[in-house]
């Protein structure tokens, strides 16, 4: 049988690329016979689209298969067989059928770039002239603008004294501080009042030593009462680190303070 191509939607049998196309082919179906279509997996650049129908016609039946060409050009494809089941089991396949495709493009003619006209020359593009115009007026107009603005802050007047706050007393509190229950803090201003004192009076004798270092250290000052000392400053540590606080610390600054014109100076 000889296959027909029927082209969908174009006129006078031609087609272009992208266009749905029936590849269709009759055959002779002997009495008792049934006509199964091949599987046709069609090869690049074709793609078949769907199913083949199948279209009886008298004595044959037409199988016709949608593919569509993705290439312009002619092309030719084979077209699959179908079979033919009989009524005794016997099987016939028949030979594919080679199919010429004609397939149009979708894009303009154009023409080749020997036939292109030559574009005249271009002109020169004219330079920007630099000019300081701009920056000038720029100057200008931010010197119109700020020259009131500083003159009116200069008007404001001369800025006032700031008030003098009052220095805080060299002296600590130790009755106020007492009598609000700071015990601690009574002592340790006191301790620091007559290590400080002692420090002054004796080079060795230094706020960097505990009680115990300090004690040896003015071991050997003969002139000063040591036994006072070293009770008052045990007592003083007593009050500032011991587990309850101490009834009297106030009394203990005071000894402190009486304490102190006593320690004289290192001889020269």
């Amino acid at each position: 049988m000889i296959p027909t191509i029927i082209f969908q939607g174009t006129a006078r049998g031609t087609s272009t690329v992208g266009d749905t196309i029936w590849v269709a082919r009759s055959v002779a179906v002997p009495a008792g016979a049934t006509l199964r279509p091949a599987d046709w997996d069609a090869p690049e650049p074709v793609e078949r689209l769907g199913p083949p129908r199948i279209a009886p016609q008298g004595d044959s039946t037409r199988i016709a298969y949608p593919v569509v060409v993705w290439r312009p050009g002619r092309l030719t494809i084979e077209v699959p067989g179908p079979l033919l089941l009989h009524a005794d089991g016997r099987v016939d396949s028949l030979a594919p059928a080679p199919v010429a495709l004609q397939v149009a493009s979708v894009l303009p003619a154009v023409p080749a770039d020997s036939t292109l006209a030559p574009q005249p020359h271009a002109e020169f593009v004219p330079r920007t002239t630099v000019s300081a115009m701009p920056l000038v007026l720029l100057l200008l107009a931010a010197a119109l603008l700020l020259t009131p603005l500083h003159w009116w802050w200069r008007r404001r007047g001369r800025p006032r004294p700031r008030p003098v706050l009052p220095t805080a007393s060299a002296e600590p509190p130790l009755e106020r501080w007492a009598d609000a229950g700071e015990s601690r803090a009574v002592a340790s201003a006191a301790t620091a009042r007559l290590r400080a004192t002692i420090a002054a009076r004796m080079a060795s004798a230094h706020v960097g030593l505990d009680t115990e270092e300090l004690l040896r250290a003015v071991s050997g000052r003969a002139d000063w009462p040591l036994a006072e000392l070293s009770d008052l400053l045990r007592a003083l540590d007593e009050a500032r680190f011991g587990h309850t606080a101490f009834p009297d610390a106030l009394g203990l600054a005071r000894w402190a303070d009486e304490l102190a014109p006593r320690l004289v100076p290192e001889a020269a």
